[in-house]
């Protein structure tokens, strides 16, 4: 694990989201909040640090949202709030969580932990359930350590052999009521998650291919070796492409459209490539997500190529950034390779790793992020990670408002795929036109806000050195 940065430069300003949304970036105050008896949040885990509480997830969605979260870190310890019945006869629980994916067989980031190290992680139980307790007396300590045991009638159990006096309103139909009584007074409509969720599945296909990897060639049929002279002269209007433009590219390999590709080049003159003589004004696109790429000869332009309404993307960003890690003892940075590209961030353990063709071992969809950026470290959180806190340090304040910058772009951008595909899919409809040109103009405006706030985080950068530079 690579150390953490010894010193930071001073805390710049928090993207703190409206209180509305519920969300936490801090232990003490998810937990806090997780103890309140109409908290917004019901359930928190934070690292195996008594001292720090270091978030690693939270939120409203009670144990099955938990269960998503449980295979994000390799060990966390929290706070789970369970209420029974309707008021005014409900009974609160308080229950003490020591949450791990060590006996998770179906979970492919699963580690396999020695008995030393579960003995570590089992010796520092007691000064985490201290450090939960200062926040609510908890009934129960239940440790899960496959995903099949966070469970609703799991946790139920061990709260009846704790409270006997109870079971007959500790009971899942006793919960549920809870539960529905809490969803009510809390204004999140279930029609308004469901609209994220799909969103989020519509985009998760599209992540791209990392920009080192090399896409792989579809070659058309009538593309041979042959002189420039030979080509036939075109009879009818080519619509020209430069390089840059978004088109829907005709795949031979799959045989159908891709509204994805974009133009990467335009021969001037005739070249030869990949062992083939490319006439002037053949055209190279990358599309399938930039895992495929052809060119396209001038008299095929039309047939295989059309513009698209799809909207261009912010600018790529890549590097090394520290990520918080929390093991079976300690919570730790480990160093990381990162690409942020077309509203996705991916991760892999090393750069080497993307050259060798390796999958990314992880890649977000920004769609909701929701970030606080504070000195070198950006945490954030997205709806596709459902309860999961991801925290990163840049190394500096500089580097992080860089990536924060960017990563906002990406956002914007990633919440606007959604939009594109339901107006491609009612390209006949008549508002569809006025509604694509409202997205591209909204793409104008983020990439122009992302140009202008790197510039002022650059500025405002430069005075604060100039500043410490000057005597005092």
């Amino acid at each position: 694990a690579a150390p953490r940065p010894a010193s930071r430069p001073p805390a710049a300003a928090a993207r703190a989201p409206p209180a509305a949304m519920a969300v936490f970036f801090s232990g003490e105050e998810a937990l806090r909040e997780v103890a309140r008896p109409d908290g917004l949040w019901n359930w928190a885990l934070v690292g195996p640090d008594p001292d720090r509480l270091p978030l690693s997830g939270g939120g409203a969605g009670s144990i099955e949202e938990m269960r998503h979260a449980l295979g994000a870190q390799p060990s966390s310890f929290g706070l789970l709030r369970m209420t029974f019945g309707d008021a005014p006869g409900a009974r609160t629980k308080f229950i003490f969580v020591h949450a791990s994916n060590v006996d998770d067989e179906e979970e492919a980031a699963a580690a396999q932990f020695s008995m030393r190290e579960r003995g570590q992680a089992l010796a520092r139980a007691p000064q985490m359930e201290a450090a939960v307790q200062r926040f609510a007396h908890t009934q129960v300590t239940v440790e899960i350590t496959n995903s099949k045991d966070c469970s609703v009638d799991f946790i139920i159990n061990k709260l009846s052999k704790g409270s006997q006096a109870d079971a007959s309103i500790l009971t899942i139909e006793k919960y549920e009521q809870a539960m529905e009584a809490f969803r009510a007074a809390h204004p999140v409509s279930k029609e308004e998650m469901a609209k994220q969720v799909q969103a989020v599945r519509l985009i998760e296909g599209l992540a791209p291919a990392p920009e080192e990897q090399e896409p792989e060639h579809d070659a058309h049929p009538e593309q041979a070796d042959g002189d420039a002279a030979t080509v036939p002269k075109l009879r009818s209007k080519v619509r020209p492409y430069r390089a840059g433009d978004m088109v829907v590219v005709w795949s031979d390999h799959t045989g159908t459209w891709h509204d994805d590709g974009e133009v990467t080049e335009v021969l001037k003159e005739a070249e030869r490539h990949g062992g083939q003589l490319r006439v002037a004004g053949s055209t190279k696109v990358i599309y399938n997500s930039g895992r495929r790429f052809k060119w396209v000869d001038p008299k095929s332009l039309n047939e295989t190529l059309r513009p698209s309404n799809r909207p261009r993307p912010p600018p790529p960003r890549r590097g090394e950034l520290l990520k918080e890690t929390h093991s079976q003892h300690a919570s730790e940075w480990q160093k990381r390779y990162f690409e942020l590209r077309k509203g996705f961030l991916s991760c892999w353990k090393v750069r080497q790793d993307v050259a060798r063709g390796l999958p990314a071992y992880g890649t977000i969809p920004l769609l909701g992020l929701q970030m606080r950026l504070e000195g070198s470290t950006l945490s954030f959180w997205t709806t596709k990670m459902q309860g999961q806190l991801i925290v990163l340090d840049a190394g500096c304040q500089k580097e992080a408002m860089t990536w924060a910058v960017a990563m906002e772009a990406h956002a914007k951008y990633a919440a606007l795929i959604p939009e594109v595909a339901e107006a491609a899919a009612s390209a006949s409809a008549p508002s569809a036109k006025s509604a694509l040109a409202a997205m591209h103009a909204t793409v104008v405006e983020v990439r122009n806000t992302y140009a202008e706030a790197a510039k002022r985080h650059e500025l405002a950068w430069e005075e604060a050195l100039q500043r410490e530079s000057e005597p005092r």
